[in-house]
């Protein structure tokens, strides 16, 4: 199952508990705890959203090849030599 697949899992699960808290708050009116639930849920539907907008967002990292072969000596021509401080011209 991908990623999206469960992201719409979850969110279809938050849709029925939705309903099902509005029930009860219907039918015994505004319980307390009945009152956190539905606040409870609506931190659980926000922070979804926000993940949705994380997982889904297109990507735009850009591949970059870094070959194998070594490196010509004048790149490293202004490089310092680890611990050693810059090598005297």
């Amino acid at each position: 199952m991908t990623i999206s697949d469960e992201l719409d899992r979850t969110r279809t699960a938050l849709l029925t508990l939705e309903k099902s808290l509005m029930a009860l708050r219907n039918r015994l009116g505004p319980h307390f705890d009945v009152l956190r639930l539905l606040d409870d849920l609506e931190r659980c539907t926000t922070d979804l959203a926000r993940l949705e907008q994380q997982v889904r967002a297109p990507r735009r990292h850009e591949l970059v090849a870094i070959p194998d072969d070594d490196y010509d000596h004048d790149f490293w021509a202004d490089a310092d030599h680890e611990g050693l401080g810059r090598t005297a011209p």
